[in-house]
């Protein structure tokens, strides 16, 4: 489960019959739901990009200069053909998908055809990469209904939501009143706002896809576009230093207010970055090596991409803060299977889903974690087996990746399946795809065994071990200083008028707008741009980030820009008591000075103001953020992190009933520490990061969408 407004909303309509909302999306094209536990299983191949497909990665190495361009195509996603069980006269061909082409500049040479999920590009550490952005995304044309820009159609586009709006419709004004205008009702038609953000990249602001650099394809901009130099209309220029270590990276939309569109419609593709001076040697490669992004969704009866709404609220037609959906699918194909040896495989996974989170099972297979996110582990983590030998499940929540060695080696001939075993919220998805192992090998396995890494030799194993924050048992080692400490809330909001049905839905993060000005608190603070989070280049901050949310199980997988983190730890808190008193704070004596706005009470939760006591003052624990401390409602011993998080991240879990406990330090994660020095003020970056901001959010899409992200600015 990902959030609380999930059950929440949930209850609410499926309690008070409903379900007619939730089957009929509200989208310009009209469709019929296909129900996806009708199609047949593992009876499409995997789409395979690298040595073991037909389709190579694209090398970044050998060509520098690349254009990207978003374009709609057709993809045979499900599996062809005519299925009577899932409806009379349902056949199933192509379906409509927005893609990123990947072509040299110079040429024009073709090295990533059209597909959803892109074609990975793969990069050298220390060789830059330039990416010309073209979006050519069309707009659904009512004249021409099934033609170039049926996708658009498909989806729901809400204008009453704070998104980028290219046709200044100002129906995000809205929400401000207690109804919503007729024509702010109905689905947008028009110029695709779109730009490219490389997930977990190490890169300057300007080149950052932040949500305010949208554009169309048309020429509208965003209030942030950037680019390099002064290209065509509909067109941007990135620069990307790949200075980093090496690592899994993914790169997608992320426009303001409609990343779930843009992305669910195929927007979404991997970026390897290597380098064999430093990663560990020795893993699985060539043939053997594999990435798989996967994502659940649902289609019509037509095999037409299909995205539900519950309309969960007066103010919000269309919007939704939960999707789950019925097929599951691996890149870009329905439940598929993939053949290979018995062997040992690498797999890089993705959740690229808008909501669901996943726990993988591969049977009785073996199964290793070798890296998560953008970064390696210093060795192999083996994933612990149950008592009845099935491997231990690989949690993995939406934007994480996992790098992992499946070990096939003693399966010859057998069938194993990839399942889910996280249960979902109202859709299960236990079914993912499905390995067929073949009798023998075609040659010899000569990679090394990941159950006894070597690290002098840097086989399965890193030869420049992790620079340190934690000890990884959810302690700060004496030589490790931090520069500042920030509490922070992530807050589900949901207002009814004392009827069943929501009025208001929205996801906070420190009960703040995107836009820090229009929240009161915030904007008396930081009255020159709103942006309250200020980490100085090259220091280190702790970030305790609460969830308050009574639900057991809900959680929002958090997400910082530019830089990685370490998990130090998680602790349970008393949240109901906490979140009891925290609306209390919201202009209580002493708690603000900035007066509560009309419409808030003294001692009662007021939305959008910002938290409730001055941002700037540290509180009793110390800490920034303008909440109440933490200490007072911990229970129990700290929660050291997963072993999924033994190493780097960019995304991780916030729990609900927890505080999550990250240790961010603003340089490069290859840069050693000095014991007990700080490096605060000094840029030791390839390039200027306080120039620009970035943001963090939850990678719930749906929920960033609706204002659970805030900016922030590296400062001197």
């Amino acid at each position: 489960m990902i959030a609380l407004t999930v059950a929440v909303v949930s209850s609410i309509f499926f309690a008070h019959g409903c379900q007619s909302d939730i089957d009929s999306p509200p989208t310009v094209v009209v469709q019929t739901k296909l129900d996806g536990t009708c199609l047949p299983k593992f009876v499409v191949s995997l789409p395979v990009f690298g040595p073991a497909g037909s389709i190579p990665r694209v090398d970044a190495a050998a060509h520098p200069n690349l254009t990207v361009t978003m374009m709609e195509t057709s993809q045979q996603v499900l599996p062809q053909g005519s299925y009577p069980q899932c409806g009379s006269g349902v056949t199933l061909g192509p379906t409509r998908v927005w893609t990123y082409q990947t072509t040299d500049s110079g040429t024009g040479t073709v090295l990533g055809p059209a597909h959803w999920p892109a074609v990975t590009i793969v990069a050298q550490r220390g060789v830059p990469t330039q990416a010309t952005y073209v979006n050519k995304l069309p707009s659904f044309d009512p004249a021409n209904p099934s033609g170039p820009g049926l996708v658009q159609g498909e989806l729901p586009f809400d204008q009453t939501v704070h998104w980028a709006d290219p046709l200044k419709g100002g129906c995000g004004m809205a929400m401000q009143s207690t109804g919503v205008s007729a024509p702010c009702k109905q689905n947008y038609i028009g110029p695709v706002p779109a730009v490219v953000h490389l997930h977990g990249a190490e890169i300057p602001a300007a080149y950052d896809g932040d949500p305010e650099s949208w554009f169309t394809p048309n020429g509208l901009k965003g209030a942030d576009f950037h680019t390099i130099g002064s290209p065509a209309p509909g067109t941007a220029i990135y620069r990307y230093p790949n200075s980093q270590e090496p690592g899994t990276l993914w790169f997608h939309d992320h426009a303001l207010g409609v990343t779930r569109l843009n992305v669910y419609a195929g927007l979404a593709g991997f970026y390897f970055l290597k380098d064999p001076n430093t990663e560990p040697q020795g893993y699985p490669s060539g043939p053997d090596e594999i990435e798989m992004a996967v994502q659940d969704h649902m289609f019509d009866t037509h095999g037409q991409q299909y995205l539900p709404t519950q309309q969960p609220s007066l103010n919000h037609p269309f919007w939704s803060p939960i999707f789950e959906g019925d097929v599951a699918v691996v890149n870009g194909a329905a439940f598929p299977y993939l053949n290979v040896e018995p062997r040992r495989y690498r797999l890089h996974i993705l959740n690229g889903s808008l909501n669901r989170g996943y726990t993988f099972v591969f049977g009785k297979v073996p199964v290793y974690l070798v890296g998560a996110d953008d970064n390696y582990f210093d060795k192999p983590v083996p994933l612990t087996a149950s008592s009845d030998g099935t491997s231990g499940g690989l949690p993995v929540s939406p934007g994480e990746r996992a790098d992992i060695i499946v070990d096939f080696s003693n399966f010859a001939g057998q069938t194993i399946e990839m399942t889910n075993s996280q249960r979902g919220q109202d859709v299960q998805l236990p079914d993912i795809m499905q390995f067929r192992v073949a009798a023998s090998t075609s040659t010899p396995d000569t990679s090394c065994d990941p159950a006894n890494p070597d690290a002098a030799s840097g086989l399965c194993a890193r030869k420049i071990p992790i620079v340190r924050l934690t000890d990884g048992n959810g302690n700060v080692p004496s030589g490790v200083k931090v520069d500042r400490v920030r509490q922070l809330v992530l807050y589900d909001h949901v207002e009814t008028s004392g009827g069943p049905v929501p009025t208001e839905i929205k996801e906070y993060v420190n009960n703040t707008t995107w836009n820090g000005l229009e929240s009161v608190a915030i904007a008396h603070d930081f009255p020159s741009d709103g942006i309250s989070e200020l980490p100085r280049v090259g220091s280190t901050e702790m970030w305790e980030i609460l969830y308050l949310s009574t639900m057991p199980g809900a959680s929002h997988p958090v997400h910082l820009h530019l830089t990685q983190f370490q998990v130090l730890n998680r602790q349970a808190v008393n949240t109901a008591q906490y979140l009891s008193d925290w609306t209390k704070a919201f202009g209580a004596a002493g708690s603000s000075p900035t007066p509560l706005p009309a419409g808030c009470t003294a001692g009662t939760y007021c939305a959008d103001y910002g938290p409730p006591l001055d941002y700037s003052t540290p509180n009793k624990d110390g800490a920034l953020g303008g909440n109440l401390p933490f200490s007072g409602y911990l229970e129990g011993a700290t929660i050291p992190p997963t072993s999924g998080e033994s190493g780097w991240k960019d995304t991780a879990d916030a729990h609900s009933g927890q505080v999550l406990r990250i240790l961010v330090r603003w340089t490069p994660s290859s840069v050693p520490l000095t014991a007990n020095q700080s490096d605060a003020g000094q840029n030791l970056y390839e390039f200027d990061p306080t120039q620009g901001y970035y943001v963090w959010h939850c990678h719930v899409l749906t929920h960033e969408d609706n204002e659970m992200m805030r900016p922030y600015r590296v400062t001197n």
